[in-house]
């Protein structure tokens, strides 16, 4: 048997739908960090006194506000989809399964998008998780209605 030969189950609907999971996967979990976060939602009062003053008064656990379970979701979701789909997309170009390269180049990737959309500013983190948000909408009322 030819040991090189890669022959893969997976096609870009299989990619997409791994990461669909994953984003899925991380919300959930994010929702549940959003829930104990001693940290604000961004925009909200909070951290708009954070953000003038400079000083952080973290939030006592389970006293969040549900602003923050959104936005915690959103952004644990996209991590693990963005991790999930550029490793298993490299996979594909690749050639080779369950490579550990794959997944270190996906975590370079992924800190990338982390640094550009939620690490750089309040706003670009507001109109990214919005965008994301407006998107989960449309796929979850498009999936009940349309399809």
């Amino acid at each position: 048997m030819n040991t090189d030969e890669y022959v893969s189950y997976k096609s870009s609907r299989t990619v997409i739908s791994e990461g669909v999971y994953q984003f899925i996967r991380g919300s959930i979990f994010g929702s549940i960090w959003g829930l104990i976060t001693p940290f604000p939602a961004p925009g909200s009062a909070a951290a708009l006194t954070h953000k003038k003053t400079g000083i952080l008064r973290p939030l006592p656990p389970f006293s969040s506000p549900l602003s923050s379970v959104p936005s915690n979701a959103i952004m644990f979701g996209t991590i693990l989809g963005v991790q999930r789909i550029s490793s298993q997309t490299l996979e594909q170009i690749r050639g080779k399964d369950d490579d550990i390269w794959n997944d270190f180049i996906s975590f370079g990737i992924t800190y990338q998008y982390y640094k550009y959309f939620m690490g750089s500013t309040e706003k670009r983190l507001i109109y990214h998780n919005r965008f994301v948000g407006g998107a989960t909408v449309f796929a979850v009322l498009y999936g009940a209605f349309l399809a």
